[in-house]
């Protein structure tokens, strides 16, 4: 957390720092798809220690998304790429509406409902007839980790029951169930259809099938995102780590690990560690976390260092080589906190939590 607010000031008006990146010695500019991601993190963590301060930061994040909003309702793509034109992107509108739907949950701020709304209305619009989207997200093809969008399309439903949020949710994971071959593996998971997806979009659609399931109490959702994520786990190595990426039949043909992968598929282990009790799956979630706590920069008196969490383990893999990432440390902030969270109901013993940063 002291690393994500690090990231904040790092930025200007409000938005955090996509990465640091390490080989310049310098922070990224501002990244609004994470930052809206980021904002349910920081609202979850100054309610665990009671500190207003990251409540505060939280509602800076989304008054800051509110000025990036376009007049269709849709969220550009972040400043990281200067040749890449600011044209509206679905993924990164479906993330920012997960956080603008929190913020409105916590301030009754009607602000951020209607920016929500209006973001939704715009990704109702552009879906493709059989449930995916693609005319508007990367490369102008379709991806099956947007079933995060789809989730994000729930969690709009759930403060403004319109009915096309939900029927346009329910396509896309419809589709996105289509993707899943016998063995769990998802086509189309991967950024390009060429490249072997990484366990981070992975973990992005099984996460989507298991909310989005658990939303709409469609037990086939959730079994989708259960055989992919046994898959996985029979597949953790005995450190705790996963490879970076797995192609068909689940074939590894990377060395290095994504830590963001690792600590975004604990998280499912552990949201369905909260639906089944199989001890297995909180097992596997803890070694994961143990994993990436020790690959955590620590005691280098470098602010964009300590704290973070890098794309790749070593550093030097393919994934965001050399760079310590926000959503990294975002995900890692969420899964150690839901780690103590059905830790305490299981018995397990939790370590004692450390202060909370200034």
């Amino acid at each position: 957390m002291g690393w994500l607010c690090a990231a904040q000031d790092a930025a200007a008006g409000g938005g955090v720092s996509a990465y640091y990146d390490l080989a310049r010695a310098r922070w990224a500019p501002a990244y609004p798809e994470t930052t809206g991601y980021i904002i349910p993190t920081f609202f979850e963590y100054a309610e665990r220690s009671g500190d207003d301060h990251y409540r505060a930061r939280a509602i800076r994040m989304a008054d800051w998304l509110l000025t990036l909003q376009l007049e269709n309702g849709a969220f550009p793509i972040g400043p990281l790429w200067p040749h890449w034109n600011r044209d509206p992107i679905v993924f990164d509108t479906g993330q920012i509406v997960h956080g603008l739907v929190r913020a409105f949950e916590e301030t009754d701020d009607a602000r951020y409902l209607e920016a929500a709304r209006r973001a939704g209305d715009w990704l109702a619009e552009v879906q493709e007839p059989e449930g995916s989207w693609s005319r508007f997200d990367y490369r102008q093809e379709p991806h099956s980790y947007s079933a995060r969008v789809a989730w994000a399309l729930l969690r709009l439903y759930e403060v403004a029951p319109v009915d096309r949020y939900r029927e346009t949710a329910a396509r896309n994971l419809a589709w996105t169930r289509k993707q899943q071959r016998r063995d769990g593996w998802f086509a189309n998971a991967g950024f390009t259809p060429d490249q072997d997806p990484l366990t981070h979009t992975i973990a992005y659609t099984i996460r989507g099938l298991l909310e989005g399931g658990i939303l709409l109490s469609n037990d086939d959702l959730i079994a989708s995102a259960r055989l992919a994520a046994d898959a996985l786990k029979a597949r953790q190595s005995v450190e705790g780590y996963l490879k970076g990426a797995y192609g068909p039949g689940w074939v590894p043909r990377v060395s290095w690990s994504c830590l963001t992968g690792d600590v975004q598929t604990a998280q499912i282990w552990l949201r369905l560690f909260q639906l089944t009790d199989d001890e297995g799956y909180l097992e596997a979630a803890v070694r994961a976390n143990d994993y990436v706590r020790q690959a955590q920069a620590r005691g280098t008196g470098i602010v964009g260092i300590d704290g973070g969490i890098a794309g790749s383990y070593p550093i030097q893999g393919d994934y965001q080589s050399f760079q310590i990432v926000n959503w990294a440390a975002k995900f890692f902030v969420d899964s150690l906190m839901l780690e103590e969270m059905v830790g305490r109901r299981s018995g397990v013993e939790q370590p004692a939590a450390s202060s909370k940063p200034g």
